[in-house]
């Protein structure tokens, strides 16, 4: 925090506990608190400032350089710090549908991942919470991540993870717009970004997907770990069709929902299982080859269209390559070029 031009550094903590002088109501304190050497020599964790909450505190984050954001119970509190009553002023509040769990900020954008709402965007202005856009699915919201302006991949409790855009117009929606929907084996509890490639791998984006040179790493409720990649259309029809052939081969089925009628793709068609990939890279070349030519033989124009799919993706295909070769090599740097 800033205060009268000096920076001073503090933990902050959000907590709960049981009032027993009050029939066992539950209650809830953040609590500022700062780490300093000791006259003794030894570190010590001294309590600077505490905000009495009716409720438990859910999550919390700073705004600007001397204000906090933070929930506690169904209410999203602003407090800033006066430096004549060393007290937090009340700035604004406002109540929600369920608990905020996770607070983010990007002035004077608040994002809130809800317990029962999923994502919830707030602009602070002029003294006060605006709600500008939810998502259009309630969702029991865990955890969010920013990857570009306006698009957030969002998880839930019951192990989807959903990418979600905010429209720069709000007068035409005010929803939260789902692109892709994913179900994974374990809800997501972090997700995070870097660079976790080796030295040999090559540098840059790969091609077929919007990374910004870096990885998207999740972790699961149950301590697994994953590696998330955001594709690009045309990569994405070329693995979705791969899968679909060894699903098919698996006795499986094709995991393909209906498009609607009004021609607006199903999120779900915009996730690829990597274990499906990995399982094919298994396979074999020759596997994916005799898969073509055995519905060419059927009457179809498999491996022409393949090759067609394989030459859209950027980067991977020359015209002198043999396209299947080509798609095994990429998928093979997608699903394992990442080091975990």
């Amino acid at each position: 925090m800033e205060t009268e031009g000096k920076i001073y550094r503090y933990i902050v903590v959000g907590t709960g506990y049981i009032n027993v002088t009050a029939s066992s109501l539950l209650k809830g304190r953040v609590l500022i608190l700062s780490v300093v050497l000791g006259p003794s020599g030894l570190v010590e964790v001294r309590r600077r400032y505490q905000i009495p909450c009716e409720a438990p505190v859910y999550s919390l984050a700073p705004y600007s350089s001397s204000s906090l954001v933070f929930c506690s119970g169904h209410n999203i509190n602003m407090r800033t710090l006066n430096t004549q009553t060393k007290k937090f002023d009340i700035v604004a509040e406002k109540k929600l549908r369920s608990p905020a769990v996770q607070i983010t900020v990007a002035e004077p954008w608040i994002h809130l991942s809800c317990g029962e709402d999923s994502m919830l965007v707030l602009k602070f202005e002029d003294d006060k919470f605006n709600g500008l856009f939810s998502d259009e699915v309630a969702r029991n919201g865990f955890h969010h991540f920013q990857l570009f302006q306006g698009f957030f991949l969002a998880t839930d409790k019951e192990l989807g993870v959903v990418g979600l855009w905010q429209p720069p117009d709000r007068r035409n929606v005010e929803s939260l717009v789902t692109v892709v929907e994913a179900e994974l084996t374990s809800s997501i509890s972090r997700i995070r970004q870097g660079n976790l490639r080796p030295p040999w791998y090559m540098k840059g984006t790969p091609p077929g997907t919007k990374a910004s040179g870096k990885d998207l790493i999740a972790s699961g409720i149950d301590g697994s770990m994953f590696h998330l990649t955001l594709l690009e259309e045309d990569s994405l029809h070329l693995l979705r069709y791969i899968q679909d052939l060894y699903r098919t081969k698996a006795g499986i089925g094709r995991h393909s929902p209906q498009d609607p009628e009004n021609g607006v793709r199903d999120p779900r068609m915009g996730h690829v299982d990597g274990d499906i990939l990995v399982a094919v890279l298994k396979l074999g070349n020759e596997w994916l080859r005799e898969m073509l030519m055995k519905l060419d033989e059927t009457g179809g124009s498999a491996l022409a269209g393949f090759t067609e799919l394989v030459g859209r993706v950027q980067g991977i295909f020359q015209e002198e390559s043999d396209p299947i070769d080509a798609a095994m090599k990429y998928m093979n740097e997608l699903v394992h070029g990442v080091v975990l």
